[in-house]
């Protein structure tokens, strides 16, 4: 019986994966146009808007899979890039300047660990799009990305109006809720802004998983580079 070493996947292993990615992102942008087909068949403007709603949730999913289909780039921060790319087509035609900043971030994380924190900031991030600039022609959303070995610490914060009462969070539509449970499906945790603050902060332990390690060749280009990212990336 021939022996096989599960601890060191093999080629074959690495191209099942990325084509089980591939066909992951195909299906959810498939998911993508048949909700658009559907919102412009349906008369009643909140089912027009729920629509909407699930199309860009499910519009994130599918970026997120997408930043995994090339083993080199598939980590949280590639994840991240591809949902601020996205998340530009919403905020430049009014005027808001989203702003990345990327620290240190884990390279060993699980689909799921990327999947859902990319889903929880773009939840956040499309929140301030739609309801913190309702009455000014122009904002900044920031979105930054750090690690201390420990947890993976992602703040979403901005410049726009003031959050309602903590009371009616869950009621205003802001969806909040489902960041809650896609953090707690990972383990992580948001805590909300105190004070006068509008910083949302996430927290998930960066634990490493069993994804197969890919090396990286020592003179590759930053992923900053090869992205030509329509939104601001700060400077650490």
């Amino acid at each position: 019986m021939s022996h096989v070493d599960f601890a060191a996947p093999s080629e074959t292993t690495q191209l099942l994966l990325r084509e089980t990615n591939h066909r992951c992102a195909n299906d959810l942008q498939l998911v993508v146009s048949l909700l658009a087909l559907q919102s412009r068949r349906v008369s009643s403007d909140e089912a027009r808007a729920a629509l909407h709603d699930a199309m860009d949730r499910v519009a994130a999913l599918a970026q997120a899979r997408a930043a995994m289909l090339h083993p080199a780039d598939g980590n949280l921060e590639a994840a991240l890039r591809q949902t601020c790319e996205a998340l530009s087509a919403q905020a430049e035609p009014r005027s808001i300047l989203l702003a990345a900043s990327f620290g240190h971030c884990p390279d060993r994380l699980s689909a799921d660990q990327i999947t859902a924190i990319a889903l929880a900031v773009n939840e956040l991030a499309t929140n301030a799009i739609k309801h913190a600039f309702q009455q000014r022609e122009q904002g900044k959303i920031t979105i930054s990305v750090d690690s201390d070995g420990e947890s993976i610490v992602v703040t979403v914060d901005d410049d726009g109006l003031p959050l309602p009462e903590p009371a009616a969070w869950h009621t205003t539509g802001l969806g909040l809720g489902l960041v809650e449970r896609l953090l707690a499906s990972i383990g992580g945790h948001l805590k909300h802004p105190q004070a006068e603050s509008k910083s949302f902060r996430i927290e998930v332990p960066a634990k490493e998983t069993t994804r197969p390690s890919i090396s990286r060749p020592p003179d590759r280009e930053p992923v900053a580079r090869r992205l030509h990212a329509p939104f601001q990336v700060l400077d650490d």
